[in-house]
């Protein structure tokens, strides 16, 4: 009897020691398996991740040497009835996915746009010198295309009868207009001037003199056979017409000149740019001539006609020439430089367009991403304008939306009917999860 007390009671002990000793390796080994079960090596190329291998080597495209990885292998899946929009994406298939994230953060609204353009005399400051008259050109002054001229420079000398005529008609005017007694308006002929007087210094003016030329005549009563024009502007002869000795007829042009310290810039800018341009808009013109050379300047001017064949409109800006380094006609570029403030902006390859909404993926916890309904704006190098569905500091799927998206769809058996060939992105993601497995097994 003795004998089994002590046999029992040693038992007990023995089970007290074995049991919690069992129960601790199994559930160790638990662990164990459930902590292997988390973690995955494989081995991927940095230049191409399509490839996937489960031991070291080299690539088969680029033969660099295959890096090692660790990641998750959390299966994906979709959220319970109240997080229907929620996807959780384990660590392998976010590589797979190639999803990077994008802290979504208020940003200047600026976007550039080019157009062909070349540079232009600008009208105002380019004159036609012609003749006034018949008549024969005596001496020139400036006789070589490309002069500098300044303001009252003498330009050439012309013989002609009608100026003579012209001249004496008027001393006639004068000398009659002295012996009636009007003395003052003889001298300065106005308002109260005879009808002859004003008549004869009209055509004078016409014919080219000068006030003080005329105020001279009267002085001297000295008929001039030949007559003096001056340049009425600061510029360049940019066209000589005519030679010495040669006979022009009343309109025959003699010189073309410009002034050309401020040139014209014209610009061709397709219709759909044209809600952007405005007067004063900031631009820069890039220049064949002088690569990697940049001039500032302004737009002053927006044509009234779109051309109908090629759909744009001229735009005019203005450039000073820096000492003649920009000349007419040369081709270019200009950037037009479009600011509008500020605004919540992200990567474009992050917006997925649907036939019925568009959709960023944000992310809403570790590994989980819920779709989020955004109304779009405009477009501004390759970010898109969020005008609502998306606030400051919010996480999003700036790449891997796609796949993102196709796991969605998968996963709730629903037709995704997005325009992005989601099918295709969701069929090459299976294919590589398969190829992965594949080489595990």
């Amino acid at each position: 009897m003795l004998i089994k007390k002590i046999f029992i009671v040693f038992m007990v002990i023995v089970m007290a020691v074995i049991l919690p000793a069992c129960g601790s390796d199994g559930s160790h080994n638990d662990e164990h398996k459930n902590e292997a079960s988390q973690k995955k090596e494989y081995w991927t190329c940095t230049m191409h991740p399509q490839i996937i291998s489960d031991k070291p080597g080299v690539c088969p495209i680029c033969q660099m040497e295959l890096i090692k990885k660790v990641v998750d292998e959390t299966p994906a899946e979709i959220t319970d009835k109240d997080m229907a929009e929620m996807v959780t994406l384990g660590g392998n298939k976010q590589v797979l996915a190639n999803v990077s994230l994008y802290d979504v953060k208020e940003e200047k609204l600026y976007k550039e746009f080019t157009a062909y353009s070349y540079l232009e005399f600008v009208e105002q400051n380019r004159k036609t010198i012609s003749a006034r008259f018949n008549g024969r050109i005596e001496k020139l002054f400036v006789d070589k295309t490309g002069d500098h001229v300044s303001k009252g420079e003498p330009l050439f000398e012309i013989y002609s009868p009608d100026i003579v005529q012209a001249q004496n008609e008027y001393l006639i005017a004068l000398d009659n207009s002295l012996r009636a007694g009007n003395i003052i308006e003889a001298q300065n002929p106005g308002s109260s001037a005879t009808p002859l007087l004003k008549a004869a210094k009209k055509k004078l003016e016409l014919f080219g003199l000068t006030q003080n030329q005329i105020s001279e005549l009267g002085k001297s009563r000295d008929i001039q056979f030949t007559l003096t024009y001056y340049s009425p502007i600061n510029g360049t002869v940019i066209e000589k017409k005519t030679q010495e000795g040669m006979y022009v007829s009343e309109g025959t042009a003699i010189y073309e000149i410009a002034d050309l310290s401020t040139l014209w810039n014209i610009s061709e800018v397709y219709e759909d740019n044209l809600g952007d341009v405005k007067i004063g808009s900031p631009v820069k013109l890039s220049l064949k001539a002088y690569p990697g050379e940049e001039f500032n300047g302004k737009v002053t001017f927006i044509y009234p006609v779109v051309n109908q064949q090629t759909r744009t409109v001229k735009v005019r800006s203005e450039f000073a020439s820096r000492g003649g380094k920009l000349k007419p006609q040369m081709y270019g570029e200009t950037t037009y430089q479009i600011n509008k403030g500020s605004g919540l902006l992200v990567p474009a390859d992050a917006v997925l367009f649907t036939g019925k909404r568009t959709v960023v993926w944000a992310k809403a916890g570790d590994g989980m991403f819920e779709a989020r309904n955004v109304k779009v704006g405009e477009k501004f190098g390759n970010k898109y304008q969020i005008l609502s569905g998306l606030n400051e500091g919010d996480q999003i799927a700036a790449t891997g939306g796609f796949l993102i998206d196709s796991e969605s769809q998968l996963k709730s058996g629903m037709p995704s009917g997005h325009q992005h060939g989601e099918s295709s992105v969701q069929s090459k993601s299976n294919s590589m999860e398969q190829s992965t497995e594949h080489k595990n097994h």
